[in-house]
């Protein structure tokens, strides 16, 4: 069996692009023998999200995708492959996903698309130009796998059962790093965001908060464009220097390590898929305050009410204030919710736990194929 993905890998980093990574080094560290998976990387030279002014983002999707699209069509006339593995963010790429999998079927490849966004449920709801687009997609794929349970409820519930499960994994390496900076000490009153700095992941509502709590280190850690850097220093206003510290993107290892120092893991995003900073700072044993989108509170088992960290409506800058307060305030329940979401991370979404679902996926693809 040999598997094509096609995903983000390398390039502007984000939360497809480290999946993919965490996926390739998994699988290069088992040398499977009984199939080979081999990487089209489709990451994007330029970085754009889904609030980016839509002629810019019309303009770089087209120069990016026109060369993945070219080394795509090139790869399926040389090779053959049993399964296409596609990876999408939604919006505006799933033209190119129509394309490439219209493509993939001409050339009698069994078809996977892989949805790494929670907006699903919504599409749903609205019934735009992207539902529609999404439709599409889901009905020239042989499989579709979903990142979170409420997306999957929705398919099922619209009538698809061609659906699958799949939660992003814990990266291996990040057990390492945790092992090798036990020396490392948690300032309680030290927060840190990860993330790309952009107004959707609720950043000026985050300094907001964090304005009016006094004695307080807020790190913010990821991608930041010149501007923003300028406009997040104007909204904090002056002297915030000695509580704000824009650090910028940092390498995987001294992002862990940001987490493994912090008191607080903070992400207040207005939307989210499955992200992979929760898992992170779950198993660096953070106290996590964060919002009730996407993966996030079934990650968190909000739910069932378990001390995992707190979920928060996202743009709420006065929940989002008495959370941080919380979490600095009472101790005893921070160290619990981190102490736990440590233990639960590791239980639920291991690499190996994620791996054998990803494996069996394949080989249920593959043995349609046979018949």
């Amino acid at each position: 069996m040999r598997i094509l993905l096609a995903a983000p890998y390398g390039g502007i980093s984000g939360g497809i692009s480290r999946w993919t990574a965490h996926v390739k080094q998994y699988y290069l560290a088992l040398q499977q023998k009984n199939f080979r998976m081999e990487i089209l990387p489709m990451s994007r030279s330029t970085f754009v999200s889904i609030n980016s002014p839509i002629v810019y983002r019309l303009i770089t999707a087209a120069k990016d995708y026109s060369l993945i699209l070219k080394k795509f069509r090139n790869i399926l006339k040389e090779e053959h492959y049993d399964i296409i593995h596609l990876t999408s963010s939604g919006s505006l790429s799933l033209f190119k996903d129509v394309y490439m999998l219209r493509l993939a079927k001409a050339k009698g490849c069994k078809t996977i698309i892989h949805f790494h966004y929670g907006r699903i449920p919504d599409l749903f709801k609205n019934r735009n130009w992207e539902y529609h687009m999404l439709k599409k997609v889901i009905a020239l794929s042989d499989t579709v796998i979903v990142i979170d349970k409420l997306t999957y409820d929705v398919l099922q519930q619209a009538g698809y059962r061609n659906i699958v499960y799949l939660p992003n994994p814990l990266s291996p390496e990040i057990e390492s790093i945790v092992e090798n900076n036990k020396s490392l000490k948690r300032d309680r009153h030290t927060l840190v965001f990860v993330g790309h700095v952009v107004k959707t992941k609720g950043i000026f509502e985050l300094i907001e908060a964090c304005k009016e709590i006094h004695n307080i280190k807020l790190k913010l850690v990821g991608f930041i464009t010149t501007k923003m850097k300028m406009d997040l220093k104007e909204f904090a206003g002056p002297g915030s220097s000695s509580w704000l510290e824009i650090k910028g993107e940092l390498d995987y290892e001294n992002t862990i390590k940001e987490m493994l120092t912090a008191g607080i893991f903070v992400l207040p995003t207005y939307t989210e898929g499955f992200p992979n900073v929760i898992l992170e700072s779950m198993a660096c044993g953070c106290p996590i305050v964060t919002t009730n989108v996407g993966a996030i509170p079934e990650m968190l088992d909000i739910a069932n009410g378990n001390r995992y960290g707190i979920c928060i409506p996202p743009k709420d800058v006065d929940r989002l204030r008495a959370a941080l307060l919380k979490m600095l305030n009472d101790k005893e329940y921070a160290d619990a919710c981190g102490d736990n979401a440590k233990i639960r991370v590791r239980n639920e979404y291991s690499m190996p736990i994620i791996w054998n679902k990803l494996v069996e996926c394949w080989m249920s693809v593959y043995s349609k194929k046979s018949k």
